[in-house]
């Protein structure tokens, strides 16, 4: 539990107290992997690299 309360410790910097933003996106991430149910391992690697390649890119 030694970073538990970086974020407070750290205000200026923004970090934010709940990782609810980032739960946001897997759970986004995941619902496109579910529609797309027939790729194999490989394929779905491919689709999440070029997924989290286009997010950066905003």
């Amino acid at each position: 539990m030694k970073y538990l309360w970086t974020w407070y410790d750290f205000i200026e910097l923004g970090i934010p107290n709940t990782n609810n933003a980032l739960e946001d996106y897997f759970t986004h991430l995941r619902s496109k992997l579910k529609v797309h149910n027939g790729m194999n391992i490989r394929q779905r690697e491919i689709f999440i690299d070029k997924y989290l390649a286009k997010e950066y890119e905003r």
